[in-house]
């Protein structure tokens, strides 16, 4: 089994996503592929981040004293 230049990417890629690719994906330049795994990464870390923001406004809304018991069951 012979190791291309381009398999990093597409594990990479695999990793982001959390599974298999398309073929056509797959037959991408390693380069392409190097930058759609950041731009999922990038993504992924904007949606983190954004729910992180509209979890805690939405902790406006429970009243003060409830607020560490709600943010403990939930995982916060």
């Amino acid at each position: 089994m012979t190791h291309e230049p381009g398999d990093d990417a597409v594990a990479e890629l695999r990793k982001q996503l959390r599974g298999t690719l398309p073929a056509s994906v797959e037959d991408l330049e390693p380069d392409a592929i190097w930058d759609l795994a950041g731009a999922v990464r990038t993504a992924r870390r904007r949606q983190t981040e954004h729910l992180i923001q509209a979890t805690e406004a939405s902790l406006s809304h429970v009243p003060r004293l409830v607020r560490p018991v709600v943010r403990k069951v939930i995982g916060l």
